[in-house]
């Protein structure tokens, strides 16, 4: 009864009403990746959020435009053909965009950016008031990953990213390599001991991220099965959740060895990362060009440069290094008792 009633409701709208362009976006995405998964990925929305949209368009064009199915999707005729429309619509909207950027010289402005949560939170927020001090007119918003509906998530201008699939012509420049290890807080390790190896690690207590899962194939095999098959005791997709979990004792896990760098009392259980990802900075080519978001580029670029931050450099540096590298500056969290 619920579907016929929105269907009813669907027909009735006004033509402007029924083709929302954000919806339209999404299914257009949809098309040309053949998959939801892609398309949450190239819109940085979840999968629930980019199906419902699609859903929800088709209920307002009273049409189904894909068929859903094990291996993706497929357009239907109706869609195939609305599919074109839309490219059209997007074409115009880029081209517009990118008209009404190279007229931007405004050093002032708003520039948003997507990246992951930890990364955002305990990489990039520290080092705000440098960016404001030089740039005093730059206003950022930093969509962090949560809450897949949040408006932050319409025009991007820059995305720090592990996955760089779905992109299209956008610029993409590797912009650090982020090198995972085990890590205990010294409390955990004075409790319980430390791991004489990965089959004994995975016998301690763990902490989990549900999210690391990207570029698997720079995880070596033994961590990765240790990662995997360790019954965990936490689990969260939070990253602060996990740092602050791992920092108050409740286990061991897989941390970017740049917390070292900023946080007292982490130890590094072995010698070797357990894998190396590559971040990438994506944005379109016209927003280089725009002086505002030309600034945060150039800062973020500054902030993951290998030179003064050893831990972002293709080749592996051991936290008991990083003493002896300039630019590793700790910042202190006191975990509760």
């Amino acid at each position: 009864m619920g579907a016929d009633k929105n269907t009813d409701s669907a027909v009735s709208l006004p033509a402007s009403a029924r083709a929302d362009w954000a919806d339209l976006r999404v299914f257009l995405h949809v098309a040309e990746t053949g998959s939801i998964s892609a398309a949450a990925r190239s819109l940085q929305l979840s999968q629930p959020t980019v199906s419902q949209r699609l859903r929800d368009l088709e209920v307002r064009l009273n049409t189904q435009l894909v068929a859903r199915g094990p291996q993706g999707v497929v357009l239907t005729e109706a869609g195939a053909r609305i599919r074109d429309h839309v490219a059209v619509m997007q074409r115009s909207a880029s081209a517009i965009d990118r008209l009404l950027r190279e007229f931007d010289e405004k050093p002032e402005g708003r520039v948003k950016i997507a990246v992951p949560d930890g990364i955002g939170s305990f990489w990039i927020a520290p080092r705000i008031p440098a960016l404001q001090r030089v740039h005093p007119g730059v206003t950022l918003s930093i969509d962090g990953g949560f809450w897949s509906d949040s408006t932050l998530r319409d025009e991007i201008d820059i995305s720090i990213q592990y996955d760089t699939r779905g992109f299209g012509e956008q610029v993409v420049e590797p912009l650090a390599t982020v090198h995972y290890a085990p890590f205990a807080a010294a409390s955990y390790l004075k409790l319980y001991g430390v791991p004489k190896s990965q089959a004994e690690l995975a016998t301690h207590r763990t902490v989990h991220h549900s999210a690391v899962q990207l570029q698997k194939e720079t995880w070596d095999p033994k961590a990765e099965a240790v990662r995997t098959l360790s019954a965990y005791n936490v689990e969260t997709n939070c990253s602060a959740t996990l740092l602050m979990s791992v920092m108050a004792g409740a286990g061991i896990a897989f941390l970017p060895t740049c917390a070292a760098s900023f946080i007292p009392n982490l130890v590094m259980l072995s010698e070797a990362p357990a894998a190396s990802p590559k971040l990438y900075l994506v944005y379109d080519a016209a927003v280089a060009r725009t002086t505002r978001a030309k600034s945060v580029l150039t800062w973020l670029q500054d902030i993951f440069a290998p030179a003064s931050n050893p831990w972002f450099a293709d080749e592996f540096v051991h936290p008991r290094e990083f003493s002896m590298h300039s630019g590793a500056g700790t910042m202190t969290f006191e975990p509760p008792e």
